[in-house]
């Protein structure tokens, strides 16, 4: 049996588009976009105006391909498929709020900043809304963390996975600093960046609670 859509599938592998970014563009289902390749279906009406758009497509000559009124490929008139846009999802940009003598901190929202789905699994796995973004404060992570830069923080990390970058509290106030985990003693030191601050070593590092882990940070130039 020939299959009509045999062309399409190329110009798709040609552009690297996959059935993903069909499925994802035209708001169909990736097993419709298979059986369509396949040569099972064709574009439905709903489809076609969106399908057109998407493949850069003459709508007119598409149109009348997908229905079987033509056996003429449709012309692209070199032009190559549209790439889906980017999903954008919002993270919150927060500030510590309420008592600074209590151990517990609370935030508060002062922002959001928007990023793409793609570049934010690059950073992590963690899902959006556990992830923070907050203002840091202080010289001690110098040059690592100016005052003023921007820190992103995976708000589900509350015990340490290993060595990085960590919001920790003590008593209402936050700070950042570096942990480094001495499992051969079974010691952590807390480490400044900035060389005038000294390591603090902790004896049982099991115990040791954070906020979050820095996943990265955006300097502030001024």
């Amino acid at each position: 049996m020939n299959n009509k859509w045999t062309w399409l599938k190329e110009y798709m592998q040609k552009n690297n588009i996959s059935q993903g970014d069909v499925a994802d563009a035209l708001k169909w289902q990736k097993t419709r976009v298979s059986e369509l390749l396949c040569g099972k279906r064709d574009f439905p009406v709903n489809k076609v105006f969106p399908a057109a758009q998407f493949f850069n497509l003459d709508l007119e000559e598409f149109t009348k391909y997908n229905s079987g009124f033509s056996k003429t490929i449709p012309s692209t008139n070199g032009k190559k498929p549209l790439q889906p846009a980017d999903t954008l999802t919002t993270i919150d940009i927060v500030a510590p709020c309420g008592d600074q003598k209590d151990t517990n901190v609370s935030f508060h929202r002062i922002g959001k900043q928007q990023i793409t789905t793609d570049i934010l699994k690059l950073l992590t796995a963690a899902i959006p809304d556990n992830i923070k973004i907050m203002f840091a404060r202080g010289d001690a992570m110098q040059p690592t963390v100016n005052d003023g830069d921007l820190i992103w923080v995976d708000t589900s990390v509350t015990s340490p996975t290993g060595d990085g970058l960590y919001l920790f509290t003590l008593k209402g106030e936050l700070f950042v600093k570096r942990l480094q985990l001495d499992t051969f003693n079974q010691t952590a030191s807390l480490i400044s960046d900035n060389t005038l601050y000294p390591p603090i070593t902790i004896k049982n590092p099991d115990k040791i609670s954070t906020l979050g882990k820095i996943i990265s940070v955006t300097k502030n130039y001024r």
